[in-house]
């Protein structure tokens, strides 16, 4: 508050200020004065690149440090990373102390340190200072760091020590008290006046704005006022205007600059109209802006670097903004010569002080100043280029109305020759607008209050549309509703909204708009007729409904062009899915989903109520159905059999009611889907089922048989005849097991993908033992549930598998041997294996067994066999219905085979967790035949 009295009366009085100097001289010694002095070619300096030098060291007898002269003006050492050292030697000639002040120069410098030291080392007295010392203990409140001390009679050395992370600058001047204050009321002054000038240029470009609320007088206000807040920092103004100035000074000086950057670029970008035209200058801008924005995130991690670069971004933005105005300026724009002129000076004043700051000019009152007082002159230039700009404006404007005008005369005088000819031209558009309504093929209604009768003015169209001649003065809702599906409701709905919009403003129709239907279904002549609807209303010149135009359009033969695309595109994906799978394979497929559907279908019909049961045969087969589907990639089948099953899944659950005639329809549903895909297989491919004959094991072996004992008889000539004949007739019943293993287990690589899985490797040893057909389904029934438990429960992701030191693809090994004339299938995989206590746990959680119960690891694992038991937290289309290896069991059971669980409790453990096991699998002898021939 002090600080602001003295500055408000030096501006009003300076007489005032004059009286407030000390009258008072010291001298320094017998023969001179110390009004002011210069301090700083008399200090000699020691640079300290660790920054751990103290005064103690400094004044230690035995201390090595090397103290040096400079040539400069101004001691200026750039960004300097170090602390750096000067001493003074002053000799008081006096015979008593002299009270001297020193101050600093530079006001942005984070630290500065003061000793007084006699000559035998006594420090005499000391003082800290700086930006950010806080709170600033001075002897006077200056805006610059001071130090105010005695120089006792004799020689002293002064030592001075600064460390910042901006410009190290020794701008070190000596005063007497009188001196002092003299100096200083003239800076603040001084200070006052140019900010005041500053100020002023604002508010005045800040009444413009407000009454022509252009944006481009914004961004000047702000640019504006970025040049009065940053002075406060590099004057160190703060320290009178805030407790705490520590952020102003260092990194709130640089992100000021910053947006001084910015809102310099964004004011040419609308003042010149660079988009327009100058665009290349206007992305030169927004790149300039991109880089003042990058200034910040540096700023943000570094001080120093931050400084540094915005330095060099205030140097790229003044030759950008100046390249603007001197384009401009060629293009013989008038506003861009005051702007290019301004920005001259201010570019010429802000190029010397960064040099100055980086150390490359001494510093002096015009470096120092230069640019606040070229920000002035900036300032009123711009000012009167904004002025300019609206005289400019205006200029324009009148001759616009001038040209304005002119052409309202002309138009005026032809307005006045249509005026002669309207009754002609009237007369003229009635005749088109009945010719219209006689040939247009839409019915076209115009309807009205009250009652919202249709009038007169209708097309022909709309008479056979609705197959009634009395059209004109017809109720529109009965009219378009009497014979359609519409329901009352929606007849309401449309009476409520049109009856508020008509005689209302457009607003109300516009928020009422989409409760009108755009489409409805009419019986006409015993078939259904589709109508598009549209509602246009007809304004007066109040902008009030007055009327409603309503059109109607027969797109029925459209709807049909449209369902049959449907259909045909449909079909082609259908066919697409078909063609990725061999013939043999959809045959064996759709032989297979049909059985099973049948087979379902007949269940739910002899079991009109609830049946669990029954509820699990269905379960079975829709997931053995939808596991093969999706095996062949079937994708328009799977997602209807997944929803099928999840509606059985509920039921089971007691989520849902059991829904007999639901459960049925959704089942001739896929009974229908699965028919469209046979019949495309066959009718549009021509593949004709499986090609595969169907004949009992027995008999093959007795034709076996038979023909070996022949081959036995006869001559080589002849066996070499027969034996063909033989293996023929073996392999059209007959397929090799690895051929069945490698088709189901191709599934393997689908699930993987959907899983983000590596694919695995697929290894089998089927000992040339073929299979019957009645085999080869169990096979697939039964496998494609355990090649999907695999993949989603055993097998791990690439990245726990090579956190337990596995290969990233995982194996899967099948071994088939012939065992006491039984077939054995050994199933395995190097995945994770069982989790037996999780299986304990979630059977005991389930009910399956009790709490505390004594069981094997053999019983527990044999737990996975029990119908709706599942590991998976959540139920997808892979898993999680607990069905899988309960229809594996059932399959295999109904086939007289048996399936086992072998543990593996020895080495082959990885996880602890886990207990690694195979699947052996025994199946009857009538489904299988010894090596091949």
């Amino acid at each position: 508050m002090k600080l602001l009295f003295i500055i408000v009366v030096c501006l009003f009085n300076p007489c005032l200020a004059l009286a407030l100097e000390t009258p008072a001289q010291i001298p320094l010694g017998l023969n001179s004065a110390t009004h002011q002095i210069e301090l700083n070619r008399q200090f000699w300096f020691h640079e300290d690149a660790s920054s751990e030098v103290t005064i103690q060291k400094v004044l230690e007898k035995s201390s090595d440090l090397a103290f040096t002269e400079t040539d400069k003006k101004t001691p200026n050492f750039g960004f300097s990373n170090s602390a750096w050292w000067g001493r003074l030697l002053l000799d008081n000639k006096s015979a008593e102390s002299l009270e001297l002040i020193f101050t600093q120069g530079y006001a942005v410098v984070d630290q500065i340190d003061f000793w007084l030291v006699d000559r035998s080392g006594r420090i005499i007295a000391s003082h800290q200072d700086g930006d950010r010392i806080t709170p600033r203990n001075a002897a006077i409140s200056y805006r610059l760091p001071l130090f105010k001390s005695a120089v006792p009679s004799g020689e002293s050395i002064l030592y001075v020590r600064v460390k910042t992370e901006g410009s190290v600058i020794f701008d070190i001047n000596m005063y007497d008290e009188a001196s002092f204050y003299k100096n200083m009321i003239f800076e603040y002054v001084f200070l006052a006046i140019l900010l005041g000038a500053l100020l002023v240029m604002a508010l005045y470009n800040m009444f413009i704005w407000i009454q022509l609320r252009k944006v481009t007088y914004l961004f000047y206000i702000g640019f504006i006022v970025s040049m009065i807040i940053q002075p406060l920092a590099y004057s160190g103004l703060w320290v009178h205007l805030v407790d705490d100035p520590v952020w102003l000074m260092n990194k709130g000086y640089v992100f000021l600059a910053n947006k001084s950057s910015l809102l310099a670029l964004l004011f040419p970008i609308y003042f010149l109209g660079l988009k327009e035209r100058h665009p290349w200058l206007n992305r030169l801008c927004w790149f300039g802006i991109a880089i003042s924005l990058l200034s910040d995130a540096v700023l943000y991690s570094s001080y120093n670097s931050g400084a540094k670069i915005s330095v060099l971004t205030a140097t790229l933005v003044s030759f950008i903004t100046l390249a603007c105005g001197i384009t401009s300026s060629l293009k013989r724009y008038r506003p861009a010569y005051f702007f290019t002129l301004a920005w001259a000076l201010v570019i010429f004043a802000n190029i010397v002080r960064m040099t100055m700051v980086s150390g490359a000019l001494p510093k002096s009152f015009l470096i120092e100043w230069g640019v606040l007082i070229g920000s002035v002159v900036e300032v009123i230039l711009i000012s009167l280029a904004l002025a300019d700009k609206i005289r400019i404006t205006e200029k324009q404007a009148l001759l616009d109305i001038g040209n304005l005008n002119q052409e309202l005369s002309k138009e005026h005088a032809e307005v006045v020759s249509l005026n002669s000819n309207l009754e002609r031209l009237v007369e003229e558009q009635t005749r088109e607008i009945k010719s219209i309504l006689q040939h247009i093929q839409q019915g076209i209604l115009v309807v009205k209050q009250p009652h919202l009768l249709v009038t007169e003015t209708h097309s022909l169209m709309a008479k056979a549309l609705f197959q009634t001649n009395q059209i004109a003065g017809s109720n529109v809702i009965e009219l378009l509703f009497n014979r359609s599906e519409v329901t009352s409701d929606v007849r309401n709905q449309v009476q409520s909204v049109l009856d508020n919009s008509l005689g209302e403003g457009a607003l109300s129709f516009e928020l009422n708009a989409h409760l009108l239907p755009r489409s409805i279904v009419t019986r006409l002549n015993n078939e259904n007729r589709y109508f598009q609807i549209d509602w246009n209303p007809v304004l007066d010149l109040e902008g009030r409904v007055e009327k409603m135009l309503v059109t109607a359009r027969d797109v029925t033969e459209l709807k049909k062009l449209e369902q049959e695309a449907e259909e045909k595109s449909r079909e082609l994906q259908i066919i697409a899915e078909i063609l990725e799978v061999s013939a043999k394979q959809f045959g064996i497929f759709m032989t297979s989903a049909q059985r099973f559907m049948t087979e379902s279908i007949r269940l739910i019909k002899s079991n009109r109520k609830v049946d669990l049961q029954i509820l699990k045969v269905l379960m079975i087969n829709l997931h053995t159905v939808k596991g093969s589907a999706r095996a062949l990639g079937l994708k328009k089948l799977t997602p209807l059999i997944h929803d099928v099953e999840q509606v059985a899944a509920s039921v089971f659950k007691m989520e849902r009611v059991w829904n007999y005639q639901e459960m049925l329809e959704f089942h001739h549903g896929l009974m229908l889907l699965l028919d469209q895909y046979d019949h495309l297989n066959q009718v549009k491919l021509g593949r004709h089922g499986q090609d595969m004959l169907m004949i009992s094991s027995e008999f093959i072996e007795k034709m076996s048989q038979q023909l070996a004992s022949i081959e036995l008889e006869i001559s080589a000539e002849i066996r070499l005849k027969v034996a063909p004949f033989r293996q023929h007739i073996e392999a059209l019943t007959f397929v090799r097991s690895e051929e069945i293993f490698r088709e189901v287990l191709s599934g393997a690589s689908m699930l993987a993908r959907d899983l983000q899985k590596e694919c695995p490797v697929i290894v089998i040893h089927d000992n040339g033992i073929l299979l019957a057909s009645h085999g080869q389904e169990m096979v697939r029934n039964a496998f494609v549930h355990i090649i999907r438990n695999s993949m989603d429960h055993g097998m791990e992701t690439a990245e726990e598998r090579r956190s337990l030191g596995k290969k990233p693809e995982g194996r899967i090994e099948v071994k088939v041997n012939i065992n006491d004339d039984r077939l054995e299938i050994r199933y395995s995989d190097d995945g994770r294996g069982l989790n037996l206590r999780a299986i304990r746990h979630l059977a005991t959680e389930r009910g399956l067994i009790e709490r505390g119960q004594k069981m094997s690891l053999e019983d527990i694992a044999y737990l996975i066999f029990e119908p709706g038991f599942s590991t998976c937290e959540t139920v997808n289309d892979i898993s999680g219905r607990g069905v899988g290896m309960s229809a594996v069991k059932e399959y295999i059971e109904k086939e007289n085979g048996t399936i086992a669980i072998r543990l593996f409790t020895d080495g082959k453990m990885v996880d602890p967790e886990y207990v690694p096991f195979e699947f052996v699998i025994t199946i009857n002898n009538r489904l299988f035949i010894g090596k091949a021939a």
